[in-house]
Formats: structure tokens, C-alpha cells, sequence
């Protein structure tokens, strides 16, 4: 697989000329406005044959993009629980349950647990092709089946997670002190638990005062949480590739 981070939380998957999108959004600007000023842009040089999204936060499902990128062949799959939604917007998605792996084209799909910090219906994703598996886990806060995963899978090359511990103070959900998504010591012990070879976060860059906080010095205590638990972090800059998790370096 070759790997591609684009903005926050989108990443691209190639399998022998095959494109997976996974959270890819373009547009920022709308619904809470949560995420980068400045994001990649990759809408007019791409065409997708899959396109995932793990839930339908603005920050990770951006329709008009993904009616653009998508292929008229091409396939958008969402978990069962958002089907219905995705349907008022006019698109006939793959709506897949839980634990049960689509093969589509190169790409073996799974929509495995996840819990949202709102309260709200998500998932991750398990991408399987050319012999690696990784997992992306969207905006995913903290859980207990993050173990039944670990011995599900056994092994990932490589997991994509949250680690800006963001507390929020939004218009529609309570004001709360508790982190929506994973902390930095949160991510690196989910890595450990998954039983993979490197972390790359995502999700993180984004700090509004008074109404999306970031973890305070979030790559320091990333990088305290690592060397603490023997994990690797490959940072990856938005339009990057990322490096074959063997080439990861120890942070």
C-alpha cells in the first residue's frame, strides 16, 4: 500500500493503482468549522474507487468533495448506522455492520468499533491490501475494545489515530472538561494494545480558545508517552506520504 496523509484526519490508500479515501475533506468551513485554515488540496487530481468515512462530523465527511473524487463505478461504504443519513444526501452507499470484512477491488474493508465523544454514531476502519493491514481511527475517543481488537487483529503495519485530547464548548453538546478524542497518552497505549509497528497521528493542529482546546504541549508528552511504552511515532505532514512503518523512527 502506499499511504498518503491529507488534511486532519483524510488519508489516501493506493493498491496497484486503486484509490482509498478515508475522512477526506476539502472543505473546513462549514458545520462547527473544525480543522485546518490552509487544508491540502486534492479534489481535482483525484479519483477514487473507494471512499470511507468514519462518521458524519463535518470535519470528516465533506459530500460535495467526495461527490467529486468518487468514481461513477466507484463504491462510498459506511457503517449500517449512518446509512440512512448518507442516503437523505443522495449518494447509495455500502453499508456495512460490524466485524464483517467487504472485499472491494484490492482493498478488504472492516468497520470495527469506535465511540465518539459526543455522543454520536462512528466507527474505524481496518484497510487490508499487498499483504498490510492498518486502522484508522477517525475521531475516537477511549474504550474498552480496544484489548478485543489488539487480539482480533493481532498485528497492524501502521495506525492512524486522534491524539489532540480536544475538550470542546460547542453550541450543541454541554460544556464538559473531558476529552472528546484520544490524549497523547491515550493514542500511544491504543498503539501498543493494537500490537503496531508505528503510530501516525492525526486529527491535531487545530486550537480554538474558548471553543476547541488541543492538549496542552501535545508532541512532548507524545513523545514521553513513547519512549515510556517502546512505541514509534511517524509524524506526517498534511500532502505527505508516509514512510513504510519499518522506517519509522523511535520518538
Amino acid at each position: 500500500m502506499k499511504l498518503q496523509r491529507l488534511s486532519w484526519a483524510g488519508l489516501k490508500v493506493e493498491s496497484n493503482g486503486q484509490i482509498l479515501l478515508i475522512d477526506a475533506v476539502q472543505n473546513y468551513q462549514r458545520g462547527a468549522s473544525i480543522g485546518p485554515e490552509k487544508p491540502f488540496q486534492f479534489v481535482e487530481n483525484t479519483a477514487a474507487d473507494v471512499v470511507l468515512i468514519t462518521h458524519l462530523h463535518s470535519d470528516h465527511y465533506d459530500p460535495e468533495a467526495i461527490r467529486a473524487v468518487l468514481k461513477p463505478e466507484g463504491c462510498f461504504v459506511v457503517s449500517e448506522q449512518i446509512a440512512t443519513e448518507v442516503t437523505n444526501d443522495g449518494f447509495a452507499p455500502l453499508a456495512l455492520a460490524l466485524n464483517i470484512p467487504q472485499q472491494i477491488g484490492n482493498f478488504t474493508v472492516t468497520a470495527v468499533f469506535a465511540m465518539d465523544g459526543v455522543g454520536d454514531k462512528q466507527v474505524s476502519w481496518v484497510i487490508e491490501a499487498d499483504g498490510q493491514r492498518i486502522l484508522h481511527g477517525g475521531d475516537t475517543m477511549w474504550h474498552n475494545q480496544f484489548w478485543q481488537l489488539g487480539k482480533t487483529w493481532r498485528h497492524f503495519d501502521a495506525v492512524f489515530l486522534p491524539v489532540n485530547g480536544a475538550v470542546v464548548n460547542i453550541p450543541r453538546v454541554e460544556p464538559s472538561p473531558v476529552p472528546i478524542t484520544l490524549t497523547p497518552i491515550q493514542a500511544i497505549t491504543v498503539t501498543r494494545l493494537l500490537h503496531a509497528d508505528v503510530l501516525v497521528p492525526i486529527h491535531y493542529g487545530f486550537h480554538k480558545e474558548g471553543m476547541y482546546h488541543q492538549f496542552p504541549e501535545m508532541e512532548a508528552e507524545i513523545a514521553r508517552q513513547a519512549e515510556v511504552q517502546n512505541v514509534k511515532v511517524q509524524w506526517v505532514e498534511q500532502g505527505n506520504a508516509v514512510a513504510k512503518p519499518v522506517e519509522a523512527e523511535q520518538v
